[in-house]
């Protein structure tokens, strides 16, 4: 039988945080009003064998993962599960800045090794090999006396903790794990395209730009890098391909949008403004991070049609 770690999807050990509750029935939670109560930490759900984390940066769902029948699922489609977990078992707990920084490559992550017996590794040799290839990699150790996990990036050990020691401490906390020499390894590395993600759900809300965001900001930034031409470009030239993106990024969701594009159609509004309109939006089984990156690929698709 293949342990908990041995899988290759498999929940990782999370940095310890300030709780707020502990296994409360997900009905009687509404996960969307609790987010800005946990400000910035995770929201962990279990559900028998199957098992969920919402990550949640600004008082926003940032991201989402889900482990069922050893299939994991990240973004949109873990969110859209989780929300029909009404049997689930919900805790919360806010964390610190540098906790936060590790969530990315904890459920990004992409298995490198696994099943890998510490009694067949030097254990030195093995942080050396990672720390001399660049890049960010999780060592997680599970042994008789606990399990740990060690976080090495660009090189270095950037943080380090265990199931007795939660916060994050020194390299010499999972040291002393290895130090039994009996039990097992797995190592996940961030692929770039979870590390550019990962930047994505760090971008600052509304709230942390100012009510004048529609002036001032992020959003307005993207708009002024872009081209005068672009700038200009009317929502209506662009009307069926602007359809067909959302379609394709929302599925069965995409009635709402699609209103507010025919609304700057039927308007003469330009691209710009439809981008804004779509960035703020919101549609349950989805984060914000999905209408960030669908105003983003408006904003581009006149210099990909030639508009």
């Amino acid at each position: 039988m293949v342990s908990d770690l041995g899988r290759e999807h498999s929940l990782p050990l999370l940095p310890s945080g300030a709780t707020l509750f502990d296994d409360l029935p997900a009905a009687a939670i509404v996960l969307d009003a609790l987010a800005p109560a946990v400000g910035d930490g995770v929201v962990t759900l279990r559900d028998g064998a199957r098992t969920g984390i919402l990550i949640i940066r600004a008082g926003a769902i940032a991201d989402a993962l889900t482990i069922d029948g050893g299939v994991r699922a990240t973004g949109d489609p873990a969110l859209a599960a989780i929300m029909e977990w009404h049997t689930a078992k919900v805790s919360a707990c806010r964390l610190r800045d540098d906790a936060m920084a590790l969530l990315a490559p904890l459920i990004r992550g992409e298995p490198r090794y696994t099943d890998l017996r510490l009694e067949w590794t030097v254990w030195t040799e093995l942080l050396r090999d990672l720390r001399s290839r660049g890049g960010t990699f999780v060592v997680e150790l599970r042994t008789p006396a606990g399990h740990g996990v060690t976080l090495i990036r660009d090189g270095e050990q950037v943080a380090t903790y265990t199931d007795s020691h939660p916060s994050l401490g020194g390299p010499d906390l999972i040291d002393a794990l290895a130090g039994g020499g009996s039990g097992e390894v797995r190592v996940l590395v961030e692929s770039t395209t979870a590390a550019h993600e990962s930047r994505a759900w760090s971008r600052p809300s509304p709230a942390q730009l100012g009510s004048d965001t529609d002036t001032s900001g992020a959003a307005t930034m993207r708009v002024l890098d872009l081209p005068r031409d672009q700038r200009l470009t009317d929502a209506s030239t662009l009307l069926p391909d602007l359809k067909l993106l959302v379609r394709k990024r929302l599925q069965r969701s995409s009635g709402s949008v699609e209103e507010v594009i025919e609304q700057a159609a039927a308007e003469g509004q330009s691209l710009e403004w439809l981008a804004d309109e779509v960035r703020a939006m919101r549609v349950r089984g989805f984060m914000p991070a999905t209408f960030e990156r669908l105003a983003d690929d408006m904003l581009s698709l006149a210099a990909r049609t030639g508009s």
